[in-house]
Protein backbone atom coordinates (compact mmCIF):
# COMPACT_ATOMS: atom_id res chain seq x y z
CA UNK A 1 0.00 0.00 0.00
CA UNK A 2 3.13 2.34 1.05
CA UNK A 3 4.53 1.70 -2.43
CA UNK A 4 0.79 2.74 -4.62
CA UNK A 5 0.20 6.06 -2.45
CA UNK A 6 4.23 6.89 -3.09
CA UNK A 7 3.83 6.72 -6.64
CA UNK A 8 0.41 8.63 -6.18
CA UNK A 9 2.44 11.45 -4.44
CA UNK A 10 5.15 11.25 -7.06
CA UNK A 11 2.50 12.17 -10.04
CA UNK A 12 0.88 14.87 -8.41
CA UNK A 13 4.18 17.13 -9.58
CA UNK A 14 2.71 16.39 -12.94
CA UNK A 15 -0.56 18.13 -12.78
CA UNK A 16 0.44 21.39 -12.15
CA UNK A 17 1.80 22.01 -15.92
CA UNK A 18 -0.34 20.68 -18.58
CA UNK A 19 -4.03 22.14 -19.47
CA UNK A 20 -5.91 19.82 -20.97
CA UNK A 21 -7.43 17.32 -18.65
CA UNK A 22 -6.23 13.64 -18.66
CA UNK A 23 -5.62 10.47 -16.65
CA UNK A 24 -3.95 7.27 -16.09
CA UNK A 25 -4.90 4.23 -14.38
CA UNK A 26 -2.70 3.45 -11.60
CA UNK A 27 -2.20 -0.08 -10.24
CA UNK A 28 -0.78 -2.43 -7.43
CA UNK A 29 -0.99 -5.97 -6.36
CA UNK A 30 -1.40 -6.31 -2.85
CA UNK A 31 0.82 -8.94 -1.76
CA UNK A 32 2.08 -8.33 1.75
CA UNK A 33 -0.97 -8.77 4.91
CA UNK A 34 -3.67 -8.25 2.29
CA UNK A 35 -5.04 -10.46 -1.12
CA UNK A 36 -6.08 -8.48 -3.76
CA UNK A 37 -5.04 -5.58 -6.05
CA UNK A 38 -5.94 -1.61 -6.48
CA UNK A 39 -6.87 -0.04 -9.63
CA UNK A 40 -8.00 3.68 -9.62
CA UNK A 41 -7.51 6.58 -12.04
CA UNK A 42 -5.42 9.69 -11.31
CA UNK A 43 -6.10 12.95 -13.30
CA UNK A 44 -3.71 15.30 -14.35
CA UNK A 45 -3.05 18.38 -16.33
CA UNK A 46 -6.64 20.26 -15.75
CA UNK A 47 -5.72 24.49 -15.54
CA UNK A 48 -7.41 24.22 -12.43
CA UNK A 49 -4.57 22.25 -10.66
CA UNK A 50 -5.82 22.51 -7.46
CA UNK A 51 -9.46 21.00 -7.76
CA UNK A 52 -7.43 17.99 -9.37
CA UNK A 53 -4.99 17.83 -6.42
CA UNK A 54 -8.34 17.52 -4.11
CA UNK A 55 -9.89 15.25 -6.51
CA UNK A 56 -6.95 12.56 -6.48
CA UNK A 57 -6.25 12.99 -2.51
CA UNK A 58 -10.20 12.14 -2.06
CA UNK A 59 -9.79 9.14 -4.10
CA UNK A 60 -6.84 8.49 -2.10
CA UNK A 61 -8.64 8.39 1.48
CA UNK A 62 -11.22 6.50 0.62
CA UNK A 63 -8.83 4.05 -0.83
CA UNK A 64 -6.71 4.17 2.41
CA UNK A 65 -9.86 4.24 4.96
CA UNK A 66 -10.99 0.99 2.94
CA UNK A 67 -7.86 -0.77 3.16
CA UNK A 68 -7.20 -0.09 6.87
CA UNK A 69 -10.55 -1.28 7.40
CA UNK A 70 -9.38 -4.90 6.16
CA UNK A 71 -5.97 -4.77 7.13
CA UNK A 72 -7.57 -4.84 11.02
CA UNK A 73 -9.75 -7.52 10.18
CA UNK A 74 -6.90 -9.71 8.68
CA UNK A 75 -4.67 -8.82 11.82
CA UNK A 76 -7.98 -10.28 14.06
CA UNK A 77 -8.57 -13.17 12.31
CA UNK A 78 -4.62 -14.40 11.95
CA UNK A 79 -4.97 -13.78 15.83
CA UNK A 80 -8.13 -15.45 17.14
CA UNK A 81 -7.95 -18.70 14.32
CA UNK A 82 -6.20 -21.80 14.51
CA UNK A 83 -6.33 -22.01 10.45
CA UNK A 84 -2.72 -20.20 9.79
CA UNK A 85 -3.64 -20.79 6.27
CA UNK A 86 -4.96 -17.38 4.78
CA UNK A 87 -5.08 -15.34 3.54
CA UNK A 88 -8.06 -14.15 5.72
CA UNK A 89 -8.99 -10.76 3.49
CA UNK A 90 -9.06 -10.51 -0.12
CA UNK A 91 -10.02 -6.65 -1.27
CA UNK A 92 -9.91 -5.43 -5.24
CA UNK A 93 -10.59 -1.67 -5.97
CA UNK A 94 -11.42 -2.06 -9.31
CA UNK A 95 -12.45 1.55 -11.48
CA UNK A 96 -14.19 2.51 -14.54
CA UNK A 97 -14.14 6.18 -16.07
CA UNK A 98 -17.22 7.39 -17.31
CA UNK A 99 -16.68 11.10 -18.14
CA UNK A 100 -13.88 13.46 -18.68
CA UNK A 101 -13.81 16.51 -19.77
CA UNK A 102 -11.85 20.05 -18.32
CA UNK A 103 -14.72 21.06 -16.43
CA UNK A 104 -16.35 17.46 -14.87
CA UNK A 105 -15.07 14.46 -14.16
CA UNK A 106 -17.02 10.78 -13.35
CA UNK A 107 -16.41 7.75 -12.10
CA UNK A 108 -17.38 4.89 -10.32
CA UNK A 109 -14.94 2.83 -8.43
CA UNK A 110 -16.08 -0.74 -7.28
CA UNK A 111 -14.77 -2.02 -3.90
CA UNK A 112 -15.07 -5.76 -3.51
CA UNK A 113 -14.07 -7.80 0.27
CA UNK A 114 -14.48 -11.68 0.70
CA UNK A 115 -13.68 -12.46 4.59
CA UNK A 116 -12.73 -15.69 5.52
CA UNK A 117 -15.66 -17.55 6.89
CA UNK A 118 -18.18 -15.07 5.22
CA UNK A 119 -20.66 -16.28 2.95
CA UNK A 120 -20.50 -14.69 -0.14
CA UNK A 121 -18.27 -11.24 -1.32
CA UNK A 122 -19.51 -7.64 -1.06
CA UNK A 123 -19.07 -5.43 -3.35
CA UNK A 124 -20.01 -1.26 -3.41
CA UNK A 125 -19.96 0.99 -6.35
CA UNK A 126 -18.89 4.40 -5.07
CA UNK A 127 -19.45 7.02 -7.26
CA UNK A 128 -17.23 10.13 -8.13
CA UNK A 129 -18.55 13.31 -10.17
CA UNK A 130 -16.68 15.53 -9.44
CA UNK A 131 -17.09 19.41 -10.90
CA UNK A 132 -13.56 21.01 -11.51
CA UNK A 133 -14.74 24.17 -12.14
CA UNK A 134 -16.37 24.56 -8.44
CA UNK A 135 -13.89 22.27 -6.70
CA UNK A 136 -16.80 19.97 -5.22
CA UNK A 137 -18.98 17.06 -5.61
CA UNK A 138 -22.21 16.83 -7.17
CA UNK A 139 -24.96 14.79 -5.57
CA UNK A 140 -27.66 14.08 -8.23
CA UNK A 141 -30.00 16.93 -7.65
CA UNK A 142 -26.68 19.34 -7.48
CA UNK A 143 -25.79 17.56 -11.22
CA UNK A 144 -29.78 18.25 -12.37
CA UNK A 145 -30.36 21.48 -11.16
CA UNK A 146 -26.83 22.66 -12.94
CA UNK A 147 -26.97 20.74 -16.32
CA UNK A 148 -30.39 19.57 -16.74
CA UNK A 149 -33.18 22.06 -18.35
CA UNK A 150 -35.64 21.21 -16.08
CA UNK A 151 -35.23 19.38 -12.75
CA UNK A 152 -38.29 18.55 -11.51
CA UNK A 153 -38.77 16.85 -15.46
CA UNK A 154 -35.62 15.32 -15.20
CA UNK A 155 -36.29 13.23 -12.15
CA UNK A 156 -39.76 12.12 -13.50
CA UNK A 157 -37.98 11.03 -16.61
CA UNK A 158 -35.68 9.21 -14.07
CA UNK A 159 -38.07 7.43 -12.27
CA UNK A 160 -40.11 6.29 -15.44
CA UNK A 161 -37.67 5.06 -17.22
CA UNK A 162 -36.29 2.77 -13.97
CA UNK A 163 -39.96 1.58 -13.73
CA UNK A 164 -40.25 1.00 -17.29
CA UNK A 165 -37.14 -1.32 -16.98
CA UNK A 166 -38.19 -3.02 -13.56
CA UNK A 167 -41.71 -3.71 -15.43
CA UNK A 168 -40.07 -5.58 -17.81
CA UNK A 169 -38.40 -8.28 -15.62
CA UNK A 170 -40.02 -7.91 -12.65
CA UNK A 171 -38.93 -11.56 -11.36
CA UNK A 172 -35.48 -10.17 -10.45
CA UNK A 173 -36.51 -7.40 -7.88
CA UNK A 174 -38.19 -6.72 -5.01
CA UNK A 175 -39.03 -3.82 -2.61
CA UNK A 176 -39.75 -1.67 -6.04
CA UNK A 177 -42.62 0.46 -4.69
CA UNK A 178 -40.52 1.70 -1.30
CA UNK A 179 -37.87 2.05 -3.02
CA UNK A 180 -38.54 4.08 -5.96
CA UNK A 181 -40.76 6.06 -4.38
CA UNK A 182 -38.51 8.73 -4.20
CA UNK A 183 -35.43 8.96 -5.93
CA UNK A 184 -33.17 10.99 -3.38
CA UNK A 185 -30.73 13.37 -3.85
CA UNK A 186 -28.19 11.52 -2.84
CA UNK A 187 -28.74 8.30 -4.91
CA UNK A 188 -25.84 7.12 -6.07
CA UNK A 189 -25.21 8.03 -10.21
CA UNK A 190 -22.41 8.13 -12.92
CA UNK A 191 -22.49 9.72 -16.02
CA UNK A 192 -21.04 8.32 -19.82
CA UNK A 193 -20.70 10.69 -23.00
CA UNK A 194 -24.03 9.22 -23.53
CA UNK A 195 -25.94 8.50 -20.54
CA UNK A 196 -26.91 9.55 -16.65
CA UNK A 197 -26.32 6.55 -14.84
CA UNK A 198 -28.61 5.43 -11.46
CA UNK A 199 -27.34 2.78 -9.43
CA UNK A 200 -28.55 0.71 -6.74
CA UNK A 201 -26.21 -1.11 -4.75
CA UNK A 202 -26.28 -5.26 -4.10
CA UNK A 203 -29.69 -5.76 -2.11
CA UNK A 204 -31.73 -2.56 -2.69
CA UNK A 205 -34.07 -3.34 -5.17
CA UNK A 206 -32.75 -7.12 -6.11
CA UNK A 207 -31.26 -9.79 -4.28
CA UNK A 208 -27.97 -10.61 -4.44
CA UNK A 209 -27.63 -13.11 -7.34
CA UNK A 210 -29.22 -9.78 -9.63
CA UNK A 211 -25.95 -7.92 -8.63
CA UNK A 212 -26.00 -4.36 -8.86
CA UNK A 213 -28.16 -2.68 -10.79
CA UNK A 214 -27.40 0.27 -12.89
CA UNK A 215 -30.67 2.27 -15.46
CA UNK A 216 -29.15 4.24 -18.18
CA UNK A 217 -31.22 7.30 -19.33
CA UNK A 218 -30.11 9.18 -22.26
CA UNK A 219 -28.27 12.64 -21.59
CA UNK A 220 -30.62 14.22 -24.65
CA UNK A 221 -33.20 13.07 -22.78
CA UNK A 222 -32.65 15.20 -19.84
CA UNK A 223 -31.61 18.10 -21.68
CA UNK A 224 -28.40 17.68 -20.59
CA UNK A 225 -25.04 18.54 -22.54
CA UNK A 226 -21.47 19.03 -20.49
CA UNK A 227 -18.28 21.08 -22.43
Amino acid sequence: MKKFLSIFLLLILFSITLYSIEYITLTSELTENLSGRVSIPFFYGTKDAPSAFLLNSYLAKDVEDFLSEYLDESYNFRNSTEDSKGPYVEVIIESEVGFVSDSFVSFYADYFSFVYLQAHPMTTRETYNYDLTLSKFLNLYDFLDLYSEDTGESFKIIKETIIEEINSDPKIYFNVDETLDTIGYDRDYYITNEDLVIIYQLYEIAPYSSGIREFKIPLKELGIEIQ
